[in-house]
């Protein structure tokens, strides 16, 4: 199961509107949640994220950034 740390950044590839990035900003229970801030390809913030590492990776929309 993936962790959350912080400055981890993760994306999505929307085929219709394009990249979106999410940036963790806080973390609790050993990694396990977080709060990330998601973005648009021009660093304008849409929404921020508050819950599990787990719900992120298993929505299959979100990877890991490199």
């Amino acid at each position: 199961m993936e962790r959350f740390f912080v400055g981890q950044r993760w994306i999505c590839r929307d085929p219709n509107f394009g990249p979106f990035h999410g940036e963790v900003n806080e973390v609790s229970g050993g990694g396990h949640l977080g709060v990330v801030s998601l973005t648009d390809d021009q660093g304008n913030e849409l929404d921020t994220f508050s819950g599990s590492a787990a719900d992120v990776q298993a929505s299959g929309e979100w990877q890991v950034a490199d």
